[in-house]
């Protein structure tokens, strides 16, 4: 699946290569404002015998996030985005995880099955960057810990999306599959998770200008 998103990504990318060019009197940039569900679909959150999933450990998350694009034609945008996610912790088998914080940062491009216009606008895109992990503890029968340390993991995701357009302004809906390294273990062995995947569900509004 990681190498999935890799080939999407390149193919998005070289699809831009020989688009056409933007529009004469067009403005190329945007700004877009989004929220998002983010529920995990697979990884451990750590090793050894009976650990919780992800799903397990932590519920659906609910993230926002803002982009700046640039579009280099009238099918490709390049574009850059920064976002906090929250997700909270669950009581497995007694032991309570707290919540988990998650701010990724990222460079992409969207390319759209036709030149844009108003109306609808279906369109791929796919992103690269890093995701921050604040530190997490986990509580069992009054003690507490730290489970995992606060670190820097890549992040990649690839997905769908279509966009409305009227003006200047635009709203779209997006699904992708995405996937997130390894939080940093604080318990030796015991929290060394698995890499995670997950499907973020976006909603969002965007401004030309």
């Amino acid at each position: 699946m990681k190498q999935i998103i890799f080939l999407s990504f390149a193919v998005v990318a070289l699809l831009c290569i020989f688009s056409g060019q933007v529009v004469a009197g067009e403005c190329p940039f945007s700004l877009s404002l989004a929220g998002q569900v983010v529920p995990f679909t697979s990884g451990s959150a750590g090793s050894g015998d009976d650990v919780p999933d992800y799903n397990d450990a932590f519920e659906t998350g609910f993230s926002i996030a803002m982009e700046g694009a640039y579009a280099l034609n009238p099918r490709f945008s390049i574009l850059g985005g920064i976002g906090y996610e929250k997700h909270s912790g669950e009581i497995v088998e007694g032991i309570s995880f707290d919540s988990l914080d998650v701010i990724p940062v990222y460079l992409g491009c969207k390319y759209f099955i036709a030149p844009v216009k108003k109306g609808w606008n279906p369109y791929l895109r796919a992103d690269v960057g890093f995701a921050k992990f604040d530190s997490v503890d986990i509580s069992y029968l009054g003690s507490s810990t730290e489970y995992w340390d606060s670190s820097w993991e890549f992040l990649a995701d690839a997905g769908v999306g279509i966009e409305y357009t009227f003006g200047s302004l635009g709203v779209f809906a997006e699904i992708r599959v995405r996937y997130l390294g390894s939080p940093s273990s604080s318990l030796a062995t015991y929290a060394d998770a698995d890499s995670s995947w997950s499907t973020p569900v976006v909603l969002g509004v965007s401004l030309g200008f």
